[in-house]
């Protein structure tokens, strides 16, 4: 729903995006994207006011898109509420899939759209010359698609594309409500040449 044309304004360390109010949901988003001036960090605070209308259950879900990569990984959670530590949301299965220990990875499928989903909360794009961390906030409550704090999507040829996704819990909002989620993204450089190594040092 808030996939509109927005109002950008700088800020010290980056920009304010603001969103006009959806009619359907009455909510208002403003994103806070702020670099850190020491450190290859960028935060993205989004915040949902709630404007207009009556009651809605909604929580914030930030899409990042990336080009192909070599991997995708997630940090499994230690206690995951999932048998396999992760979900399927779409009918295929991902490409390349491994588990090794609390790393999972992956690889784009060049024919079929795939998406997973985890309770685990870090996230990592690995490419050619540098991987991207990205480290959902959590909280407490109910968690969308069965409880999925992380989600990958990848994208079949010839978009070759995939999308590293942070879910926030559900909240019901009445008007005068908001909500935030903050989610961090670190960029390293590659310092070898296998991509799961790379992985496992970026999530750390």
């Amino acid at each position: 729903f808030d996939a509109r044309a927005a109002e950008a304004v700088a800020s010290e360390r980056g920009v304010v995006v603001t969103s006009p109010i959806d009619p359907g949901f009455g909510i208002q988003v403003v994103r806070h994207v702020e670099l850190d001036p020491a450190q290859p960090i960028m935060r993205i605070g989004t915040e949902y006011r709630k404007l207009r209308g009556g009651a809605v259950r909604v929580g914030i879900w930030t899409v990042t898109q990336f080009q192909e990569p070599e991997h995708v990984c997630i940090l499994l959670s230690a206690r995951s509420k999932f048998a396999a530590g992760y979900i399927r949301l779409l009918a295929a299965e991902p490409a390349d899939l491994k588990i090794d220990g609390r790393l999972l990875s992956l690889g784009r499928h060049a024919r079929q759209h795939v998406k997973i989903g985890a309770d685990g909360s870090s996230l990592a794009w690995v490419g050619r010359n540098c991987v991207v961390r990205i480290d959902a906030e959590m909280g407490p409550g109910e968690y969308p698609d069965g409880g999925c704090v992380t989600e990958v999507y990848t994208n079949p040829d010839p978009l070759k594309y995939v999308e590293l996704e942070t879910l926030g819990p559900l909240t019901t909002m009445n008007v005068g409500d908001r909500i935030k989620q903050t989610t961090v993204y670190t960029v390293t450089p590659r310092s070898t040449p296998d991509p799961e190594a790379e992985a496992r040092r970026a999530l750390g």
